[in-house]
């Protein structure tokens, strides 16, 4: 299974990777005979995002990716790293004042 994780430009990506790789590796339903991937994947418009990919037996597949995905966000909240939503600033002209 495959997560892309987007923290924000100022989170000190060692420690995200640090952090990501303590939970996957906490969790023993994640099979440790296949590779397990944590990587800076991009660098998005507004985040800086990282892909998890590890392997579990199909019949646990739904509940590790849910407590997985719990735990991170857990996780990153006790460690002050952020999510960020995507924004956008919009600035208002006056047509009349442009105009004089």
């Amino acid at each position: 299974m495959s997560f892309i994780i987007g923290v924000s430009y100022d989170a000190d990506i060692d420690k995200v990777k640090q952090l990501l790789t303590a939970i996957i590796e906490s969790d023993d339903r994640i099979l440790r005979d296949r590779e397990m991937t944590v990587r800076l994947n991009e660098l998005g418009a507004s985040s800086v995002n990282f892909v998890v990919r590890v392997w579990s037996k199909s019949s646990d597949l739904q509940n590790v990716y849910w407590d997985v995905l719990e735990r991170i966000k857990r996780d990153f909240d006790a460690n002050g790293i952020s999510f960020p939503y995507p924004q956008m600033d919009v600035h208002m002209v006056n047509q009349q004042e442009k105009a004089q």
